[in-house]
């Protein structure tokens, strides 16, 4: 650039910075993942509406006990979920681990071989 452009650009963003800060602000909440609905649990945890929603479903279930519920997004801009994490008291059974296998598979279109169920520590 000669130095005549490189002066109207300085000036130009001197001018307006207030316009490119909300520029900016406005891409960064385009990027920020939309998704994921912020809910503290009683120690601090972030989680989902589907986390809850699947770990209250769970929980429900016979032998199960009380659940943890980790489910990763897919990076990018594909929809759905790359696997999940199940903590929960029951996972000793293993009638109550496919249980619980097969119905995050049914609730996320997961594959058994994208899901793990690990035994909650009191």
């Amino acid at each position: 650039m000669d130095k005549r452009k490189t002066e109207a650009v300085a000036a130009f963003v001197k001018n307006n910075s207030w316009l490119l800060l909300m520029l900016l602000a406005g891409i960064a909440l385009l990027l920020a993942p939309g998704s994921r609905t912020e809910k503290t649990g009683g120690n601090g945890e972030l989680s989902t509406a589907q986390e809850q929603r699947l770990s209250d479903a769970l929980s429900h279930m016979r032998g199960v006990g009380e659940t943890k519920v980790l489910l990763a997004e897919k990076s990018g801009r594909e929809q759905g979920y790359s696997g999940a994490v199940i903590i929960c008291a029951g996972a000793d059974d293993p009638a109550v681990r496919l249980r619980i296998v097969d119905a995050v598979s049914a609730f996320t279109g997961l594959g058994s071989n994208k899901i793990v169920v690990e035994k909650l520590i009191s």
